[in-house]
């Protein structure tokens, strides 16, 4: 009776050691099948590099690619199409649409289809990014039900980014935003980077967006898409947004607005100096001094005092951009202004700015002039000469040293 707990940890000990055996068992196998394959797809490579050379050549040309003389073997119907994905993937243009088309006559596109349907998620999601890859229009219809039914999966966008490249049409790249952003509404930025990867203009769906729709995930896909292009849109559609009671989108469309300044209404640009939101007022504020707008210079010295931080020193950044008459702003706001944030923010853009100047005229002479206005005018508004802190700091700290 005393030796049954032993016999009981034994068996135990047995069934651990066995399926541990069986697990090293396994993965010494899957290591042997993925060298074997790779070994494989190595010599198929090799094995081919004369038609490999003779694709390069014939891209130029107005005939078609033919596909490789002979039967293929499973491993060298992969190695080629390897070699394929990758030239599709970086070449643009007529001669990927040759490699798409040499793809379809091999039986590529049909095969990736085909594995669509396969039991195993793994192999589903393979294809469709191989479908994706050779830009396979005629696939895109079956990528979107495949993603209708694996939308809540991790994988979902790759198998969108697959339909993506695949659609020839603007009511699929309609469907397929659609299906992302019911599942994912949060994920704006994925999913308008997916959908700029097709070869459609997304801009004319994104610009309907703002027109039409009020759900505030949809307009933050649409101006988050919109914010990476370079074609100004609605300015109607904008301006109603403004008032939107989302804040999220209200600065998204400041942003967006803020980036043509030429094209607003003239005093619009003032308007989002002075808006509620401090996050429009520091938008508006940083962009005064990228688009170099000088007739703002008053109302940036104004929000040198604003409660907000970010508008502070976005407003003393762009004063600096301006060149020399926004640092006489900057000098003259700063000899004002009572002690406070504000004041300390304006000072550091004021020794920010002299210390710059200073080790760009010791680079390059042609900046000599700039940095001797600069400290003419510092000198004017405060009557002394500029000096550094840092180096009004070192200076204090070798007096301890001296002393002690």
């Amino acid at each position: 009776m005393e030796m049954e707990p032993l016999q009981q940890t034994a068996s135990v000990l047995y069934v651990l050691g066995a399926a541990i055996a069986g697990g090293f068992g396994i993965l010494g196998l899957l290591r042997f099948r993925h060298q074997s394959n790779a070994r494989q797809l190595n010599e198929g490579l090799a094995k081919h590099q004369d038609y490999f050379a003779y694709l390069s050549v014939q891209m130029d040309e107005t005939q078609a690619l033919l596909p490789p003389p002979g039967s293929l073997t499973r491993m060298e119907l992969r190695a080629v199409q390897s070699k394929l994905l990758e030239w599709i993937e970086t070449i643009r243009g007529p001669h990927r649409d040759k490699l798409t088309a040499l793809c379809r006559d091999m039986g590529l596109i049909d095969m990736e289809l085909g594995r669509l349907n396969s039991p195993w998620h793994a192999v589903r999601v393979e294809a469709a990014y191989h479908l994706g890859v050779m830009r396979a229009g005629e696939c895109a219809e079956a990528l979107l039900k495949l993603l209708e039914r694996e939308i809540a999966e991790s994988t979902a966008f790759v198998v969108g980014r697959a339909a993506a490249k695949c659609a020839q049409r603007p009511e699929e790249l309609r469907r397929l935003m659609s299906l992302l952003m019911e599942r994912h509404p949060h994920a704006q930025q994925l999913t308008a980077d997916i959908l700029s990867a097709s070869s459609l203009d997304p801009a004319p769906l994104y610009a309907e967006i703002l027109d039409t729709e009020t759900d505030p995930a949809l307009l933050k896909l649409a101006l988050t898409g919109l914010s990476s292009g370079s074609r100004p849109c609605s300015l109607a559609s904008l301006e109603r947004l403004l008032r939107s009671e989302d804040a999220e989108v209200r600065l998204q469309v400041a942003r967006l607005m803020l980036r043509y300044p030429q094209v607003l209404p003239p005093g619009l640009v003032g308007e989002l100096l002075a808006h509620p939101d401090g996050e429009i007022r520091a938008a508006a504020a940083q962009a005064v001094g990228e688009h170099q707008l000088l007739f703002y210079t008053e109302p940036l010295k104004a929000s040198l005092a604003d409660p907000h931080w970010q508008v502070r020193y976005g407003s003393a950044q762009s004063l600096i951009r301006l060149g020399l008459d926004g640092f006489e702003v900057l000098c003259e706001a700063a000899r004002d202004m009572q002690a406070g944030p504000a004041k300390d923010t304006v000072w550091n853009a004021i020794h920010e700015a002299m210390d710059l100047s200073a080790a760009a005229a010791e680079r390059e002479m042609r900046q000599i002039p700039l940095h001797s206005e600069m400290s003419r005018l510092y000198r004017t508004k405060f009557q002394q000469n500029y000096t550094s802190p840092s180096a009004a700091t070192d200076s204090h700290r070798f007096v301890e040293r001296g002393t002690g």
